[in-house]
């Protein structure tokens, strides 16, 4: 298979649609198939209850993730946003954990379809299961656009088969089996959840392959949004009926609770329409994890913090192939295991990741990093972060010490890997420098991080880059203090741009107190853009330059505060009316005036320019909004 460099980009294939259906795929499965007997033998009728603060739970890890995938759409999600957000330590933490977590959740998918696969005749229920992995494992080395049709398949046939199980269901709703509906109190509520908790694990791993994802500012977070409507209101209900409709006993020990009830209600045909859907469920749930845990090890390679082969992307299908056939080949080896007893650390490996999750957004939006611009912004920050973290850590607690102890051992085991193979490869900062900045020297603070989350907003957005762009990149840029007349400001100026242009100082200042004279250039309050034409031939010079207290140009568009500057000679003469129209277009953006006055030093400014959506004109009649 021919491959291309790590630094190559994943092709964007993947719609709301393949979206919904990844995210609500991932997670309807074992924690609507298996785990409500397990559930209840904990809470007893109030399991219902335990489903839906999972899911009140999960809403603010959703929100910090959507904006934080808006703002960093690149694969590895979560690994990413916290290596970003907290420096390559806590990324190689988060990373490891994210990757073990959902290769044990989906195993334990495949491990369900074992359970299922025993009901058919003459089937090797083992063998069925491992096949089925490699099967799906086929599927997503042809591309994440692949995986997400099958997907989009696999869950509409879920949601029918659920559907129809529900309305039958709710025909016969017994309210008897609800007494006492709080066995163990709130308790048991609370412990049921934790466990439980792994259902919604799903939820936000689309955020892993956002580098594949269309329009992801608009489908990710949608798409999150939707998936968890439908799916609390699908377990809640189901839940429901399998408390209503089955005896509490039989319930609490059931394997197959989706499956019995159905019998309860239909017979064995029903046993079995629903034995299907619960198959679908977990080919859904599986085909999901391999998609989203492959991205773990290849954007983990391509910061050097594991192997670089893990990053190499298919030529043909631009597909991170050995990083999909890593994780489909481990998932194979562990269902040589039984992985019933390992539900609580699934769930306890998810809420560590959201518990950092949470703390990562804070960080990026503490940091003020003027390239971290999310096109989704988290409603009732930072309170809805604070419940997040606040709940993980309860949850943490309720799942008991061999939770916490399978937590610290990939902690542990992060850290080797840190300091034994990363450390020397990833230099690497975060937001968590900027954030020390702020209170801390300023020197902590270096622009790596800065830079790439601008070339992330450039891929987001689809900037390319013109000539204009060009010349911002190497305009000189004056943050000038107190509030000069205008004289001194066009003597800074020519002091600034002769090296550029190869003329005196006294020549271009005279040039533009001429210009100036002629009529003035302070074109609307608190905007001026002095331009001359110089001597010589193929000259074109850009000078910012900002004033927060003002220039005085006279007239009434005084105080000036954003100055720019054009010199080009006359042959440039188009490419003149063409940066006057640039200017003009970035400089009538809303809220333009404000942002150029927040920002924190001359390179915030060049950002500023160069990140805006403007209209671009680049050779060959390709234009880039």
């Amino acid at each position: 298979m021919k491959t291309v460099e790590h630094k190559a980009q994943l092709k964007r294939t993947v719609g709301l649609a393949g979206l919904f259906s990844i995210s609500t795929g991932a997670m309807i499965s074992s924690g609507l198939f298996i785990l409500p007997g397990y559930a209840f033998s904990i809470a007893g009728p109030a399991v219902v209850f335990s489903y839906l603060i999972a899911g009140l739970l999960a809403l603010p890890t959703m929100l910090s993730k959507a904006e934080l995938a808006t703002a960093m759409p690149r694969s590895g999600g979560v690994y990413y946003f916290i290596d970003r957000a907290m420096g390559p330590l806590a990324g190689t933490l988060s990373g490891l954990s994210a990757w073990f977590s959902l290769t044990v959740k989906t195993a334990f998918a495949f491990v369900g379809i074992r359970i299922f696969a025993d009901l058919i005749p003459y089937v090797d229920a083992h063998v069925f299961s491992i096949t089925a992995c490699l099967l799906f494992t086929a599927v997503n080395l042809k591309g994440a656009g692949h995986a997400g049709k099958a997907q989009i398949f696999l869950v509409v046939a879920l949601l029918l088969l659920i559907g129809i199980f529900d309305g039958f269901g709710l025909t016969g709703f017994n309210p008897d089996n609800f007494k006492p509906m709080f066995p163990d109190g709130f308790r048991g509520v609370l412990t049921a959840s934790a466990l439980v908790f792994v259902s919604f694990g799903g939820l936000t791993k689309v955020t892993s392959i956002s580098e594949e994802v269309k329009n992801p500012g608009r489908n990710i977070p949608l798409s999150m949004f939707l998936a968890l409507l439908v799916v609390t209101f699908v377990y809640f209900v189901s839940v429901l009926i399998c408390v209503s409709v089955l005896d509490n006993t039989v319930l609490s020990e059931s394997r197959m609770p989706i499956s019995d009830a159905a019998q309860a209600i239909a017979g064995k045909t029903g046993f079995y329409v629903m034995a299907i859907a619960a198959v679908f469920a977990f080919l859904s749930t599986a085909n999901a994890g391999i998609l989203a845990a492959a991205r773990f090890p290849f954007a983990m390679s391509r910061d050097k913090l594991l192997p670089g082969f893990l990053s190499r992307i298919s030529y043909s299908h631009k597909t991170p192939w050995v990083s999909v056939a890593f994780t489909g080949i481990t998932i194979s080896i562990l269902l040589l295991f039984s992985f019933e007893s390992i539900v609580k650390l699934a769930s306890a490996m998810q809420m560590f990741l959201f518990l950092l999750v949470n703390v990562a957004l804070i960080i990026m939006r503490e940091s003020r990093i003027n390239t971290y611009k999310p096109i989704f912004r988290s409603p009732g920050y930072p309170w809805v972060q604070i419940a997040g973290i606040t709940g993980m850590a309860i949850l943490l607690v309720m799942l008991g010490q061999s939770a916490l102890f399978a937590c610290l051992f990939i902690t542990a085991a992060g850290i080797i890997l840190y300091f034994t193979y990363a450390r020397i490869r990833a230099e690497r900062e975060s937001a968590l420098l900027h954030l020390a900045a702020r209170v801390f020297p300023k020197k902590l603070r270096r622009d790596g991080l800065i830079k790439e989350l601008a070339d992330v907003l450039k891929e987001r957005d689809n900037i390319l880059e013109d000539r204009f762009d060009r010349l911002v990149d190497n305009a000189i840029i004056l943050d000038i203090d107190g509030s000069p007349d205008i004289s001194d400001l066009f003597d800074s100026v020519a002091d600034s741009m002769a090296s550029y242009l190869h003329l005196p100082p006294e020549r271009i200042s005279e040039l533009l107190i001429e210009r100036e004279d002629e009529s003035t250039t302070a074109l609307r309050p608190g905007l001026a853009i002095p331009h001359i034409i110089v001597p010589g031939t193929k000259k074109f010079v850009i000078l910012l330059a900002r004033c927060r207290e003002g220039i005085d140009f006279g007239g009434e568009n005084s105080p000036v505060k954003m100055v720019f500057v054009l010199a080009g000679t006359k042959d440039e003469r188009n490419f003149h009316l063409k940066a006057l129209m640039a200017i003009a277009e970035l400089t009538g953006e809303a809220h333009f005036d404000s942002a150029w006055m927040k920002c924190r030093n001359t390179e915030e400014i060049r950002d500023l320019l160069l990140l805006s959506k403007r209209k671009r004109i680049i050779p060959g009649g390709v234009d880039s909004t």
